[in-house]
């Protein structure tokens, strides 16, 4: 029988949610768990980080963006709550391999130029060489244009720039996503997703050290959580496309406010 979803159980989920989500499974009190753990929480289930209508890849790469280097727990939240939704009913009913394709493919299209171009701004030197790789990872979404990048970003590092660094990085591991995402099993394509996940983590980290460059470090950490939400909202259309069926409760997130 089909995972049934109600308004009560997402709107639980989302309170849940909205009261913070912290790193690591935690305990079941809202506020004081993981994504994962507040719908297993929201679903009635015993306490955990494997709620039983997630699939396991969409599951391995929610937990590893709920741990990334959020500003705060609140920021958190607010990031993944419409991931959150999406997820839901994702088990058995979508195709793991086009998860993870589309997954790598936004990945380099919309994440990639974002580090790509943080390094532009600290290598004068080597900007045009750079935005040119960041407009052809937007325009082709594919592994050839990321393993470029790495090689052109890898150039930057060479002069012993943090974001160059954090770019080359962000390109290696996008295009690592894209070798592995055709693979057929189950372990391959969660590497897959952990590659995607890595990647949009070190392009956060490329932007992170040319915005701490040029301004405090606060508003660095802002445009830090701007991009792991763009990471959780490419997770989102990844799953629309793969038709989980959450998504058709995303009007949910849409009406409530979310956070503060």
């Amino acid at each position: 029988m089909p995972f049934q979803i109600t308004e009560p159980m997402v709107r639980k989920m989302l309170a849940t949610v909205d009261a913070g989500l912290v790193k690591g499974v935690g305990e079941p009190v809202p506020g004081k768990m993981c994504v994962e753990a507040a719908i297993s929480y929201a679903l009635g289930e015993p306490h955990s980080d494997r709620p039983s209508c997630v699939d396991s890849v969409v599951r391995h790469a929610k937990i590893r963006l709920n741990d990334a280097s959020w500003s705060s727990d609140a920021a958190r939240a607010l990031g993944m709550r419409r991931v959150a939704i999406a997820q839901l009913g994702s088990k058995g009913t979508i195709d793991q391999a086009k998860f993870v394709k589309l997954l790598a493919e936004y990945t380099i299209r919309e994440i990639l130029p974002v580090a790509l171009r943080a390094a532009a701004i600290l290598n004068p030197s080597y900007s045009a060489s750079l935005q040119e790789a960041a407009s052809r990872c937007e325009a082709e979404g594919t592994r050839a244009a990321a393993a470029a990048a790495a090689a052109r970003a890898a150039d930057a590092a060479d002069a012993a720039d943090a974001a160059g660094a954090a770019a080359a990085a962000a390109a290696a591991r996008a295009a690592d996503a894209a070798d592995a995402a055709g693979a057929a099993d189950a372990a391959d394509a969660a590497d897959a997703a952990d590659a995607a996940d890595a990647a949009a983590y070190a392009a956060a980290g490329a932007a992170y050290a040319a915005v701490c460059a040029a301004d405090a470090a606060a508003r660095a950490a802002v445009e830090r959580d701007r991009i792991l939400t763009l990471c959780a909202s490419l997770m989102v259309k990844s799953l629309q496309e793969c038709g989980s069926p959450g998504c058709e409760w995303l009007w949910l997130a849409d009406k409530t406010d979310g956070a503060a």
